[in-house]
């Protein structure tokens, strides 16, 4: 089979099809800072300078898709619905200040307009840029926050797990809200030329929440999410960290088309339990692999990863989670060349 561009290798996947090879598509968005050399804060308030090191980060490393976006999308979100940030140097933001510090505070948050409310217009431009520059030869991937962890900004993690417990209607009052600001910034994104988007829902990790919150709280939620993006014609893809073995069912039922796994999930018995469910995406150590590993060992992970749970053609090498920012670009490097290696289909 002659080579796909990058573009028709993950949707010919996508459709069901088996490509030419495995597609590899590391979630590495402010790694590429490396290449051009823009500060993680300064690119922050700067769509071009954001754009070209994505673009730069794909050209250079070769990998099948870019995730459009340099910081956590419930941190863009949390800022616009009116928390107040800090901003560590050289690291992304992080909520100072929590907006909802009781039930009655939820009537003041707004559903922010992803063209006009804080930072959210400087990555929509940067979306459009990006876009631009790769036409329909590269896929976008974007985040878009989980109702429950975006919840758990505006509110607090701590708050919001115990209010699941005592006060279950509030939780359910600011998860509606959560649920329509999220589904909006979704939308936006896919009009602004993102072909895949990702739900990321941290915080209802089972490494954090029990399968029985999950199902109350978080998956009902995400299946709403699931459902507008695919009625639109984008794809839909769920990122949960952290242990998700014991709810895996409950996130293949969320009628999304790509589980991005963390590292800590046994790719092999999420295959056998969930693998002709959904399109299983992951999951090579980010900081133990791809930090601090050597090539020699990212190769040697992919490989397995490919051989084990890739031969049927339903399957997208990536990360476990966000590449960290000084990941050593020759491990991208290493991971990119194991799927053109191992990851052929005869």
């Amino acid at each position: 089979m002659p080579s796909l561009t990058p573009f028709q290798r993950v949707m010919s996947l996508l459709r069901g099809e088996q490509p030419d090879r495995v597609p590899v598509i590391p979630q590495i968005t402010y790694t590429t800072a490396q290449i051009t050399g823009v500060g993680l804060v300064e690119a922050l308030h700067s769509p071009e300078k954001t754009a070209e090191a994505l673009l730069a980060g794909q050209r250079e490393l070769g990998y099948d898709a870019i995730y459009v976006g340099w910081e956590s999308s419930f941190n863009l979100l949390a800022e616009a619905m009116g928390c107040t940030m800090r901003f560590p140097k050289d690291s992304v933001p992080q909520v100072a200040d929590h907006i909802v510090k009781s039930p009655n505070d939820i009537d003041k948050v707004a559903i922010p307009d992803p063209h006009s409310s804080g930072r959210l217009p400087l990555h929509m431009e940067m979306v459009k840029l990006v876009k631009d520059a790769v036409n329909c030869d590269v896929p976008l991937f974007a985040y878009t926050p989980g109702p429950f962890t975006l919840a758990g900004q505006l509110a607090g993690v701590n708050a919001l797990m115990v209010a699941t417990i005592r006060n279950p209607e509030f939780v359910s009052t600011l998860l509606s809200l959560t649920t329509k600001a999220s589904m909006r910034y979704a939308l936006a994104n896919v009009e602004a030329g993102v072909n895949v988007i990702v739900t990321a829902d941290p915080t209802a990790s089972g490494s954090l929440i029990s399968p029985k919150t999950f199902a109350t709280f978080a998956a009902p939620h995400l299946t709403q999410i699931a459902k507008a993006v695919t009625r639109v014609g984008s794809i839909a893809s769920l990122h949960i960290c952290g242990k998700t073995a014991m709810i895996l069912d409950q996130m293949a039922s969320t009628e999304v088309q790509i589980l991005e796994l963390d590292h800590l999930v046994d790719m092999q018995e999420a295959q056998e339990h969930i693998g002709q469910q959904v399109i299983l995406m992951g999951n090579l150590n980010p900081t133990e692999l791809l930090l601090n590993g050597t090539p020699a060992e990212v190769e040697a992970a992919a490989k397995w990863c490919i051989e084990t749970v890739g031969q049927d053609g339903r399957f997208i090498l990536s990360s476990g989670c966000e590449v960290p920012p000084l990941t050593p670009l020759n491990n991208i490097r290493a991971m990119v060349a194991a799927a053109e290696k191992y990851g052929q289909f005869s």
